[in-house]
């Protein structure tokens, strides 16, 4: 599964479903819920690009930069909830729903990072993208993720609800932050994606 038509250009062969779920939370869990209902898959693979929390506010480990390769080994849904003078309150905290985490396939994803020499991180799924400092910031410091994207926990919020296990593959487009600040390298990211993606399917 990927969000953009871009993320998936020229990935196809007859022995594996693609399916272009479309950006947002939204569209993509709707998308693959209409697929399951017509021909459940026995897993699903996220792949797509995603922005990485720079160093100056991820402050966990080392930060990715664009072109880079993940494992999203878990995700959240980072902003279902109320914007309050003195912070954020998730709606799992409200006991109004749930946000994760959301855990990947482990013996799946292992394999695939191992294959594919690349991390496994956290991922934050949200609405709205990073383009300020202020964002980002407070984004990194809550969730402690690594990287950000508009579909992932949706669509593992799916896959768990069906009993379907599920993995997330994406590789760094941009930094998050400051818009006219943050380094961009998107043509660079979908390349690199695309081409690991080509040496994957035949395995998979």
């Amino acid at each position: 599964m990927h969000a953009a038509e871009s993320e998936g250009r020229g990935l196809r062969t007859e022995r594996l479903a693609f399916l272009c779920c479309g950006v947002g939370k939204a569209a993509a869990a709707a998308s693959l819920q209409r697929e399951l209902l017509r021909a459940p898959p026995s897993r699903v693979l996220i792949f797509g690009v995603c922005g990485a929390y720079p160093h100056r506010h991820y402050r966990r480990g080392a930060a990715l930069a664009p072109g880079e390769l993940c494992l999203v080994a878990e995700d959240f849904l980072a902003d279902e909830g109320v914007g309050l003078e003195l912070g954020f309150r998730d709606i799992q905290s409200m006991s109004l729903g749930e946000i994760g985490p959301y855990r990947a396939d482990a013996a799946w994803t292992e394999a695939l990072a191992s294959r594919l020499q690349v991390p496994r991180v956290r991922g934050a799924t949200v609405s709205t993208c990073s383009g300020s400092e202020a964002r980002s910031m407070e984004l990194a410091a809550r969730t402690g993720a690594a990287v950000e994207s508009m579909e992932g926990a949706a669509l593992a919020m799916v896959c768990q609800q069906a009993g379907i296990p599920w993995a997330q593959l994406r590789c760094v487009s941009n930094e998050c932050g400051d818009r006219e600040e943050a380094v961009w390298d998107l043509e660079g990211a979908l390349s690199t994606l695309q081409a690991r993606m080509e040496e994957l399917l035949d395995e998979l």
